[in-house]
């Protein structure tokens, strides 16, 4: 009876800390989420790749705006199926574009609760671990977990892959082999071999704790199986369908990003140690490096040392892969927080236990609880802060506001189906997102219109235009009515021309 009641105390705990973390997470993850515009390149296109698998019905070809095949996006289509679903779900929308990646966050986020409450001991390293993780800057912002882009999902695989793996390591469970073998296959179905980037890490941990032998049986090669199978079925099947996507795999994401720095990304070999530093983990690198060296020299028997040396392997040889890699990113680096936040609070904890200790303190949970609120209330105040000087600058781009633009036409005038869209001249992504969301979503048709082509318009149909330049560019040449106007974007009908 006593066993079964502090079982089910722990289980009540770890339930309470769980719901800790998930209702901390809403502000990092969830707060003004949709309130900025689509933002251009890799978001946009991910979202415009979705809406054409709607509108065409077509799961294995992806398209890009004007409806060509896109080879620029050549990773697997695991990324634009669920946004495409979410667009089914919610509209294709700011919010439809990026909940699925937020969701991502908050599973990852959870995740890694789990594990520093398993291996750090206590639902207070769980709880540290996770909210290390949603105050980092580098995983919490632009591309990764507030944005429609690969990199949220893809983190969330590698993360329950290489946990899974060290269970594997430390008990010996064919089951936990396979599962790592599941999860990075579907990190390869999420951005090709980026997701097969902690490979050389993990294989590098197991002999740093001394578990070669767990390579000499069978689950962990059977394992890689449907890996490789799966990977090759995809591969052989979309160069089937469409030949040339073998080259487009190799030029966008094997040997060019590896062997030449692409599209003018010039950066030098410590690119993403000094982004660490100086901004992406800056409240947390101190305790990182304190876990790794403490940690690392721990008994064998203790958890915290499996913990340590898998996190320092991984994250050691992933950043190493990646500086030696000729074209980066700023968020090719995105799996690797979770790694770093576990170890940030392999750093913490222990320390803060041996003061506790040598003090002849023992503190009750309440205490300790407060204790995390003050290590962790700068770093999460610093991130909101970020959260909304990043909504306090949605306005800078004029022309992105015109998908609120749309919306609200839609609502307000719905008879306004076929129209002119007057663009400001430069290729934008966003706009082509825009576009295509409201072609989807309404049925509008819309024609595209940059300056250059304004004398090609005729009078008597409406035109959407966003900021002052490009209205004034249409008001010159036709007289002109307003049917709507929302914040900088109006919809002018052109009466006649002057």
């Amino acid at each position: 009876m006593a066993q079964f009641l502090a079982s089910f105390s722990s289980r009540f705990h770890g339930w309470r800390g769980a719901l800790l973390v998930a209702v901390l997470a809403y502000l990092p993850l969830f707060w003004l989420l949709a309130s900025h515009p689509v933002q251009p390149w890799d978001e946009a296109r991910t979202g415009i790749n979705a809406i054409n698998i709607l509108r065409n019905h077509d799961w294995l070809v992806l398209r890009d705006a004007f409806q060509q095949p896109d080879l620029w996006n050549c990773k697997p289509p695991l990324w634009p199926w669920l946004l495409a679903l979410s667009f089914k779900l919610l509209g294709p929308t700011e919010l439809g574009l990026r909940l699925p990646a937020a969701l991502a966050g908050l599973a990852t986020a959870l995740v890694v609760y789990r594990a520093g409450r398993r291996w750090l001991g206590g639902w207070e390293g769980g709880v540290l671990a996770a909210l290390v993780l949603l105050t980092s800057a580098g995983y919490v912002g632009y591309h990764v977990a507030r944005s429609g882009d690969f990199d949220a999902l893809l983190t969330l695989w590698t993360t329950c892959g290489t946990l899974a793996w060290l269970r594997y390591l430390a008990e010996g469970r064919d089951r936990h082999a396979w599962l790592t073998g599941l999860f990075f296959l579907l990190a390869a179905f999420t951005k090709g071999v980026a997701g097969l980037m902690f490979g050389p890490g993990l294989v590098l941990a197991t002999f740093a704790l001394g578990q070669g032998q767990r390579l000499r049986r069978p689950a962990p090669w059977l394992a890689l199986l449907p890996l490789v199978l799966g990977l090759g079925t995809w591969y052989v099947l979309r160069e089937h369908i469409l030949p040339g996507y073998w080259q487009a795999v190799w030029d966008y994401e094997l040997g060019g990003p590896a062997g030449s720095q692409l599209e003018g990304h010039k950066s030098r070999f410590y690119y993403y140690l000094a982004g660490l530093t100086e901004t992406k983990f800056i409240f947390w690198v101190v305790p990182a490096v304190l876990g790794g060296l403490l940690g690392w020299w721990l008994p064998t028997e203790n958890r915290v040392r499996w913990l340590v040396r898998l996190a320092v392997c991984v994250a050691g040889t992933f950043l190493l892969i990646l500086a030696l890699t000729q074209t980066r990113l700023p968020w090719y680096d995105a799996p690797v927080f979770p790694v770093l936040a576990l170890l940030a609070a392999a750093g913490l904890l222990p320390a803060a236990r041996a003061v506790a200790a040598q003090q002849g303190w023992r503190p009750g949970p309440v205490a300790r609880l407060g204790a995390l609120a003050l290590v962790l209330a700068l770093p999460y105040w610093a991130l909101c802060r970020t959260l909304v000087r990043t909504y306090d600058a949605r306005y800078q781009q004029v022309a992105q506001q015109v998908g609120h633009h749309i919306r609200q036409q839609a609502r307000a005038r719905p008879e306004v189906q076929d129209y002119y869209f007057g663009t400001p001249g430069e290729y934008s992504e966003s706009l082509l997102f825009y576009q295509a969301a409201a072609e989807l979503q309404f049925g509008h048709r819309i024609t595209a219109v940059p300056p250059w082509e304004l004398l090609k318009t005729t009078a008597g149909r409406e035109v959407v235009v966003c900021g002052k330049a490009t209205r004034r560019a249409w008001e010159n040449y036709y007289r002109t009515s307003v049917v709507l106007e929302t914040d900088s974007c109006v919809t002018l009908r052109l009466e006649a021309r002057r």
